[in-house]
């Protein structure tokens, strides 16, 4: 029995043994076995990578057209909106020049400016402009239009009503700048509108860049300065001394009120420069043909 169960005890590490390599035989089997799925994984993740590479791509080739499209968008806006501004600020009749016919006849401190010498059977079209001396939009519109404006009256298409209006004193340096202005017109209307081109040349000269003084600003012109504006467009010295003597300033405050009313009435109460009127209805003039389009009335 002893022997039996000594001979037993090999039989028991045999077993342990079998056990044992059993044990690393499943385990070596087991490696090549976990090793097939590690291999379809990175076949996977390298499947995915390429795909995932491929939109990246597709993404970044979008984002690229959309950004280029976008590019080309707004720099088509840009241009047509440059396009467009050029249109709506191009100046009209640009060369003519000063008026050479024009004669100007003072009323009620509304000055009418026409060529009487246009040949005969010319019926011109008649305007009231209103403008403040100190308007910057007013200079706007003279630099736009002012040389259309002369020429029609000097062929006697056009008959313009010019009404200045004082009410942006208070913004002056001198809080009196537009109706010093104002009288200034005056004076020279009436002591030189005979004088062909006369007042349209000292007109267009207050409100040229570098004379009219800024809205808000720390100077306007003196007395003495709007008479030697007036002389250099070929005032006289008598119209020199009316300025200086601010001979027509009541006038020239008289004329705003009257003419503030007119223009309230015939716009639903609105005063604002610079406003053109017809047969006592305001006048679109943001089209920059507005001038072309009502002298081609019947």
């Amino acid at each position: 029995m002893a022997q039996g169960s000594s001979g037993g005890k090999p039989t028991g590490p045999k077993n342990n043994k079998g056990s044992s390599g059993g044990s690393s035989a499943n385990s070596a089997a087991s490696k090549p076995a976990a090793s097939k799925p590690a291999k379809g994984k990175q076949q996977s993740i390298s499947r995915k990578s390429v795909a995932q590479a491929r939109t990246s791509n597709t993404n970044n080739r979008t984002q690229l057209i959309i950004g280029a499209v976008a590019i080309v968008v707004i720099a088509a806006i840009i241009i047509i909106g440059i396009v467009m501004n050029q249109k709506a600020t191009q100046v009209q009749n640009a060369g003519y020049g000063a008026s050479t016919k024009s004669v100007a006849t003072e009323s009620g401190g509304v000055v009418t400016v026409s060529n009487p010498t246009a040949a005969a059977g010319t019926s011109p079209k008649v305007i009231d402009l209103y403008e403040d001396a100190l308007c910057p939009v007013c200079a706007e519109f003279e630099a736009q239009f002012g040389q259309q404006l002369n020429q029609a009256v000097d062929e006697g298409k056009l008959t313009v009503n010019v009404h200045m209006l004082t009410f942006l004193d208070p913004r002056s340096f001198s809080t009196n700048y537009s109706t010093r202005a104002a009288a200034a017109l005056l004076c020279v209307a009436q002591q030189d509108g005979s004088q062909p081109g006369v007042y349209l040349g000292l007109h267009s000269a207050l409100f040229a860049s570098g004379t009219q003084p800024t809205e808000g600003g720390s100077a306007d012109l003196t007395d003495q300065q709007l008479a030697d504006l007036a002389t250099s467009k070929g005032a006289s010295d008598a119209a020199a001394q009316c300025i200086t003597s601010a001979q027509n300033v009541a006038a020239a405050t008289a004329a705003d009120t009257s003419s503030s009313a007119t223009l309230s009435a015939a716009t639903g109460g609105r005063v604002g420069t610079p406003t053109v009127v017809q047969n006592g209805k305001p006048v679109d003039i943001q089209p920059p043909d507005w001038l072309t389009t009502l002298l081609a009335q019947p």
